[in-house]
């Protein structure tokens, strides 16, 4: 366990990452199902020393991914196995890499594995390099067992970015030369004057030069900012910066040349350039470790295909994808453009497209739909009907230019900071010369160039990134990842909060609504149960499996398991006819045509359940064949925005079934529900274990909520925000999650398509909107949004258009983000008062003849490091209590 659960003994934390279990969660050992997945993996296979490499806290975990695709590797095995020599090498990036543990888990895993010669990884940039020998190493085995563990791997694209490796060195440099310009201050200060000579010369000479270097190689990142924001004709927040290196540099520099070097602010200068290099740096330093923290993503060109080329089968960019061309979709595999199925079924999952979690057959002959996923345990063929330029994955795909649908609020503040700082600082200067003109030119001087060293804009070059810097390292801690860099200038403007329904307030997965079924199942039933399970991908067959899982269920590898398309799965053991699937299995006609899926091979297909029939159940939602002649051509609804707008062709009607009573599965407990059948006979409903055709016991499953995602949803709106509910989903299963989750009705929509979002989040208000989603569907609302953020960082594209993205199952960084945003620019607006205070003062004593360089060198240091602890003990004041008020009633039931 990790330290922090034995310091804090009266808080849940969880047993894998140490962060705090959300409430609500329905195990209090983990924060979310990534972490007791891999935390099982380390404790089964004999890795725990992860744990003491950790030190007791890490990030939480990934979900792995299933069935996840590795198209894109091939070519670069090949071309990895065909250069010469007797090892093979390849480099890749890693998602998921954040400390030294990381590292070592990787490298005992490869280590494990025969044919490796070595592998080194980069936790800073997120990369591992891999070498093997020839034909002896199976790198796409050992990329799924790591991925097993919440990593992910992609192609080499992640690239250090120049700032990265630019600032360090600069920043070195600074602080070495700095140092030395220090010492030679120092013998000025203590009585060096030019009646000494030839030492005076030599201090004054090395002072200036070396603080030549400082303000070229320190000054320069200013300079340029500052100069590009002049050609722009937008005062840019390093303008001030820029502009006071110079200023004093030039006094400094005329003071030397004139023989005193004991006038000169040198030391002050490299004291300030080396200070303001420190911000820049903090600046960028988190950011630039959340980047790395993702995969880069370069839209289609990171997406592959394979394409049959004849007896060849290559594998290619989506985008390079004809008419005609045939395309073979492995398992995990992205269908690029709508195709036609030429094998005798296949299941897909559309859920990136439409962002909820069904699967469907597809017949021979048939559309797979573009932006699809093959859902199957194998591969399918399909013939392109249109190239990849024609397919609607382009639009959602592309990226939108730089600033697209983004507020300005936050740059015209900096600007009219930048503007004001800079006329004060040179009119008060002016002043100062003028006021001291008739003492001599000399004092004069002396005074103004006081002026220009003291109202150095320390509060905005090196407090206030280090407040942007501290906010984000906290965040980062609670599990939200900062990818903009202005995204906590524009959190504060949040009005409104948009979700996205599957994968975003839910978890895209499905979970049991009561577990006294499974507990009451014996041990034979158990086990018959789970593995009948286990040789389905469907979501609902692997969440009672993994529920069957957990409780001890033994895998049989022997047993022949016969699949009956749209029904479910059938075992016959001892004798004895065992059934997993629909409710209504033995009302339907038997189909023809079983399929066998024993030991666990084989495309296991069946509906369990929630599969189409000639009788209609509740949940069922028909489609409007919108080229019929019964169908309108645009259906209304009402978005809540004050007016009545037209749905296009893709709009998905529900139908009311009226609700009857319920009765009673024999052999399960009286909170079972089951509702009637389309016949008018009583039934058990949600996928149902026969034996010997008797129904033994239902398994109801609902979409598995986010623990604490009604709480959060409250705790939002109690904080004056509009919370929306934003979904492509049916519009009365959306209505019954606002229901549940607290959401007016008025503000939850359902039915949309990708380009309604867009419209709706323009109509609710661009500039003061954050959207939350997951999926390609959710692309181009993301684009209209003031903010966009994703929970879903295992699939492309999403993460490389989101502004930050949430890692684990809960909400709270959302909320936590938002306050912390509002307190942070609070703080900042404190320092600005504070630097004003100061500086009013610096420029009374300038002005009254009392400031020397010694007092300058000693003020400025000293004003810094109060504004730095002044910024420490405003943003360490004690967290908000995070909606303790907030009852956490369980929602209700939200049908799968």
């Amino acid at each position: 366990m990790p330290d922090s659960a034995q310091t804090r003994p009266h808080v849940a934390v969880c047993l894998h990452c140490g962060s705090r279990v959300p409430e609500g969660t329905a195990s209090r050992e983990f924060c979310c199902a990534g972490c007791e997945v891999v935390h099982g993996l380390l404790v089964t296979q004999g890795l725990t020393r992860y744990y003491q490499l950790t030190g007791g806290k890490t990030a939480p975990a990934a979900e792995p991914a299933r069935g996840r695709g590795l198209a894109w590797l091939e070519p670069l095995v090949a071309r990895a196995e065909a250069m010469p020599g007797a090892l093979c090498s390849l480099e890749l990036d890693v998602q998921g890499i954040h400390c030294a543990a990381c590292v070592w888990l990787m490298n005992e895993l490869f280590r494990r594995q025969p044919g490796g010669a070595g592998l080194t990884v980069d936790p800073a940039l997120g990369k591992a390099r891999m070498q093997w020998k020839r034909g002896a190493f199976d790198v796409g085995g050992f990329l799924r067992m790591v991925e097993g563990f919440g990593y992910l791997f992609g192609p080499s694209r992640k690239r250090p970015s120049p700032a990265s490796l630019d600032l360090p060195i600069r920043l070195g440099i600074c602080v070495a030369l700095s140092m030395n310009v220090m010492l030679f201050s120092v013998s000025f200060y203590v009585g060096l004057a030019p009646e000494d000579g030839d030492v005076f010369q030599l201090f004054t000479r090395l002072s200036l030069g070396l603080s030549t270097l400082v303000v070229a190689v320190g000054g320069w990142p200013f300079f340029r900012s500052a100069w590009q924001g002049l050609r722009r004709g937008v005062p840019h927040l390093d303008l001030p910066i820029a502009l006071g290196i110079l200023l004093v540099f030039g006094t400094s520099l005329v003071q030397a040349r004139g023989g005193r070097g004991d006038l000169a602010y040198f030391d002050t200068l490299n004291t300030f350039v080396t200070l303001m290099l420190v911000g820049r740096w903090l600046q960028q330093r988190v950011l630039e470790r959340n980047r790395r923290f993702l995969l880069e993503d370069d839209g289609a060109d990171g997406l592959f295909v394979r394409r049959q080329e004849g007896e060849r089968l290559a594998t290619v960019r989506v985008s390079q994808v004809a008419e005609g061309d045939l395309l073979v979709i492995a398992p995990g595999d992205l269908v690029p453009v709508e195709a036609e199925l030429l094998d005798a079924s296949a299941r897909v999952s559309t859920d990136w497209m439409t962002g909820e979690p069904d699967e469907r057959e597809v017949a021979v002959g048939e559309a797979l739909p573009a932006g699809a996923f093959n859902a199957g345990r194998e591969a399918v063929r399909a013939k392109a009907r249109q190239s990849f330029q024609d397919s609607p994955l382009v639009a959602l795909l592309r990226r939108a230019p730089e600033g697209t649908g983004r507020g300005a609020g936050h740059t015209r503040f900096w600007e009219a900071v930048s503007r004001r700082w800079v006329v004060t600082v040179l009119a008060v200067s002016a002043l100062g010369l003028v006021l001291w003109w008739p003492s001599g030119p000399d004092k004069a001087l002396e005074v103004a160039v006081a002026l220009l060293v003291v109202t150095c804009p320390c509060a905005i070059g090196i407090a206030t990134p280090l407040a942007y810097e501290w906010v984000q390292a906290r965040l980062r801690r609670e599990g939200f990842f900062i990818r903009s860099t202005d995204l906590l200038d524009r959190l504060p403007r949040v009005r409104q909060v948009l979700f996205d329904k599957t994968g975003t307030l839910t978890l895209g997965r499905m979970e049991l609504v009561d577990r006294a079924s499974l507990d009451a199942l014996t041990e034979e039933a158990r086990d018959v149960a789970f593995n009948l399970a286990s040789r389905s991908n469907h979501p609902v067959s692997r969440c009672l499996s993994d529920s069957l899982s957990r409780m001890g269920a033994r895998f049989v590898p022997e047993a022949r398991v016969t699949e009956h398309p749209g029904q479910g799965l059938e075992w016959v053991r001892h004798g004895v006819s065992w059934r997993l699937g629909r409710a209504d299995w033995h009302l339907v006609r038997a189909s023809s045509s079983p399929t066998f899926v024993g030991h666990g091979h084989g495309a296991a297909q069946f509906e369990a359940g929630l599969g189409d029939s000639d009788t209609l159940r509740a949940g069922y939602t028909p489609r409007l064949e919108m080229g019929s002649e019964q169908a309108p051509s645009a259906v209304p609804f009402e978005a809540g925005l004050g007016a009545t707008a037209p749905l296009r062709a893709g709009y998905t009607p529900r139908l009311e079934v009226p609700s009857q009573a319920s009765a009673t599965l024999p052999g399960s407990n009286n909170r079972t529900p089951v509702l009637p059948r389309a016949d008018g006979t009583d039934g058990p409903r949600g996928t149902v274990l026969f034996r010997d055709g008797s129904p033994l016991a239902s398994f109801p499953v609902r979409e598995a909520l986010r623990p604490d995602a009604r709480r959060e949803v409250l705790a939002l709106q109690a904080e004056g925000h509009a919370v929306w509910l934003i979904s492509g989903d049916a519009p009365a299963r959306v209505r019954e999650l606002a229901v549940s989750i607290g959401v007016p009705l008025e503000r939850a929509l359902g039915g949309l398509r990708p380009e309604d979002k867009a419209w709706a989040v323009s109509r609710l208000g661009a500039t003061d909107s954050l959207y939350l989603g997951d999926g390609v569907n959710d692309s181009l609302a993301f684009e209209r949004a003031l903010c966009a953020g994703t929970p879903a960082i295992d699939r492309p594209v999403m993460p490389g258009k989101s502004d930050f993205f949430l890692v684990g199952e809960g909400l709270s960084s959302l909320r936590e983000a938002l306050r912390l945003s509002r307190h942070l620019r609070h703080v900042v607006r404190r320092l600005l008062v504070l630097a004003i205070g100061y500086n009013a003062v610096a420029v009374a004593v300038c002005l009254a003849g009392w400031m020397t360089p010694l007092r300058a060198a000693v003020a400025m240091p000293a004003t810094s490091l109060a504004t730095v602890l002044f910024t420490l003990w405003s943003l360490s004041a004690p967290r908000a209590p995070r909606g303790a008020s907030v009852p956490l009633a369980r929602p209700t039931e939200v049908p799968a």
